[in-house]
C-alpha cells in the first residue's frame, strides 16, 4: 500500500481503511484497503495478507486493484436498514456452511491451492445465542462436531471439524458502531492434494502414498539443511512405526523418541548426518523431515 501510495501521488486518498486483523483456526489474516481519486475517475485496492495467504504455496498477500468512476466505487452502496445492516449482500462467493437464516454476507474472501481457506463476514439482527444454537443445530447432525466452544457477554466463539475440514464461527454482540450481530465464518479444507505440491532431493524414502506439501533447503556453516513436509491419512503410529522400521533398516541409530500433544518427534545420526522427524495429527497426519 506503501509503494501504491507513493506511486499515485498525483491522485487524492477519498477512503482508506486502516490495518484490520481477523483470527482464523490457520492463524491471522489482515486487510486494508485505500480508494484514490483523480477527477471523475476512481482506483480501489484491496489487500489481504497473513499466515493462511499462500501465493504459488508461499507466504504472501493477494491484492484486487478496480478502476471505475469514483461515484461507483465510494457511493453506490446498498441501503442500510434501521441497525446499519445493508438490505442484501454486498458481495458474493462460494459458502462452505450454510449462512444464518435472513442474515446478509457483507466480505468474502478465497485462497485457493492446500489448504483452501474461506473467509466470510456476515450481519443479522439476531442475538448471538440464537445464532451460535442455530449453527450447533443446522452443522451437527451433517457430520460436524464440535471441538471448542468458548462463551463471554461479546462473543461466543464455535469450531467445529468434519474430516478434512474445519471451521470457526466467531459470532460478535451489537456494539455502539455496529448495530447488528456480525458473524465471522472462517473455513480450511485440508484435503490432500493428488500429487505433490513441490519437488525437490529428498535425503530418505518418504512415507509410501504421502505427498510433498512444502520443501525448503540452505546452507548454514558449510553445512547443507534440507526441510521437508508430506501429507498422508494414515494414523500417526502407523507412519512412526514405518519410519522407526526404515530407518534403522537402512543404519540409522534412533537416538531419542517421544510422544507430544498426540505426536511423536524421533532423531537419528549416520555417519555425522541427522534426521529430526515430527509426525503430528490434525485434519491429515503432517510429516516433517528435517536433514
Amino acid at each position: 500500500m506503501n509503494w501504491y501510495k507513493s506511486d499515485m501521488a498525483g491522485y487524492e486518498i477519498v477512503e482508506e481503511y486502516g490495518l484490520v486483523t481477523i483470527s482464523t483456526p490457520e492463524g491471522s489474516v489482515k486487510w486494508v484497503a485505500i480508494i484514490f481519486k483523480e477527477g471523475s475517475d476512481g482506483v480501489g485496492i484491496w489487500a489481504l495478507s497473513g499466515t493462511p495467504t499462500k501465493v504459488d504455496g508461499k507466504q504472501g498477500a493477494v491484492y484486487c486493484v478496480v478502476t471505475g468512476s469514483i461515484e461507483k466505487l465510494t457511493s453506490e452502496k446498498p441501503t442500510p436498514t434501521p441497525s446499519g445492516i445493508p438490505s442484501s449482500d454486498r458481495v458474493s462467493g462460494e459458502e462452505p456452511i450454510p449462512r444464518y437464516p435472513g442474515s446478509v454476507m457483507l466480505s468474502y474472501s478465497k485462497t485457493e491451492g492446500f489448504p483452501t481457506i474461506i473467509l466470510i463476514d456476515y450481519g443479522t439482527t439476531a442475538d448471538i445465542n440464537t445464532v451460535a444454537e442455530w449453527y450447533k443445530s443446522e452443522l451437527q447432525p451433517n457430520g460436524w462436531t464440535i471441538k471448542d466452544e468458548e462463551r463471554t457477554q461479546e462473543e461466543i466463539s464455535l469450531h467445529l471439524v468434519k474430516a478434512q475440514e474445519e471451521v470457526g464461527v466467531i459470532i460478535y454482540a451489537p456494539t455502539s458502531e455496529r448495530g447488528y450481530t456480525l458473524i465471522s465464518i472462517h473455513y480450511g479444507s485440508y484435503k490432500l492434494p493428488s500429487k505433490d505440491i513441490v519437488i525437490g532431493e529428498e535425503p530418505i524414502e518418504r512415507y509410501p502414498g504421502s505427498v510433498m506439501l512444502k520443501r525448503s533447503s540452505m546452507i548454514v556453516g558449510g553445512m547443507k539443511m534440507i526441510t521437508i513436509t508430506y501429507g498422508t491419512y494414515d494414523s500417526v503410529n502407523d507412519v512412526a512405526s514405518w519410519y522407526r522400521n526404515h530407518l534403522t533398516a537402512n543404519g540409522w541409530q534412533i537416538v531419542m523418541e517421544q510422544t507430544v500433544e498426540g505426536g511423536k518427534t524421533i532423531s537419528c545420526v549416520k555417519e555425522g548426518a541427522t534426521i529430526e522427524l515430527i509426525i503430528s495429527a490434525n485434519a491429515y497426519t503432517e510429516i516433517e523431515i528435517s536433514y
